[in-house]
């Protein structure tokens, strides 16, 4: 086992370190009055980090990272291709402003803006739990009202018509009638094969038939073709981010306005 010492930390058991003469967190007053800081703060509330997850849902290719022969090709320069978003632009503009809502519940009231991000006061947790629920139901309404499995379908097979249409302008006419069609059950059938050997583009066989189909596939996995899959990908979190006690050794903390001032001097990153 080899120990690998960070000047600046301390060592939490020293008695298992070579060094018998290292301090201890245990015995340096410093880090006693970071404890004591770190427990009175977390009284008053905590920073939260709030993460929306899963909704954006795009892909983008290049002839060179389909290792598409050459033979296929047609003499052009513009090799890479746009991207393909499963939303149209409305759509999403609809589902960013949901987000935003998400983000909006923290105020001057019930926080304090830093640059490392929001410091929720505890007496509005609850509230913060409640809010972001139903965020996430606001969302999943949307998409199932708004939406629906038909729509949704749409959307897939015209994320995949677009990138069909790009790539025919890339290939040569004679080639046309390899590109694949937007059959859902096909692509959801060759998905599983495809996953359960665990196929990787630099792996398929150029001289398939089925070359630009899966080639297609597997750029396009991570997009679902159901939207009920697509639903169970998305989530609203919010996660507690902890304090260095190295920045809570200076300081004291014995009342709002103490934390307030503290609050306003952290830096960026810890």
């Amino acid at each position: 086992m080899m120990d690998t010492i960070n000047i600046k930390q301390t060592v939490l058991f020293p008695d298992l370190m070579a060094d018998m003469d290292l301090p201890s967190i245990t015995t340096l007053p410093e880090y006693d009055k970071a404890l004591q800081n770190f427990i009175k703060m977390s009284d008053y509330g905590a920073f939260i980090d709030l993460n929306v997850s899963g909704i954006e849902k795009s892909f983008s290719f290049s002839l060179n990272e389909l290792q598409i022969p050459r033979r296929y090709r047609q003499t052009r320069q513009d090799s890479s291709s746009p991207v393909f978003h499963l939303f149209p632009a409305t759509i999403r503009n609809h589902i960013n402003r949901l987000k935003y809502d998400a983000r909006s519940f923290f105020n001057r009231t019930n926080s304090v803006k830093t640059l490392y991000g929001h410091f929720l006061f505890r007496q509005y947790f609850h509230l913060w739990d409640q809010h972001r629920k139903n965020s996430m139901a606001n969302i999943l309404d949307y998409l199932k009202q708004e939406i629906g499995d038909q729509r949704y379908q749409k959307y897939f097979t015209g994320a995949w018509n677009e990138a069909v249409g790009w790539l025919r302008t890339g290939i040569k006419r004679k080639y046309h009638h390899l590109l694949p069609s937007s059959n859902i059950e096909l692509i959801r059938i060759e998905r599983e094969r495809l996953s359960r050997v665990n196929m990787t583009i630099s792996h398929l066989d150029r001289e398939d038939q089925d070359y630009f189909l899966n080639c297609l596939i597997l750029k396009t996995v991570h997009v679902p073709t159901e939207l009920s899959d697509y639903i169970n990908g998305i989530s609203v979190s919010s996660t507690f981010k902890t304090i260095h006690l190295e920045h809570l050794k200076y300081t004291n903390i014995d009342s709002l306005e103490d934390l307030l001032e503290f609050l306003n001097t952290l830096p960026q990153q810890f």
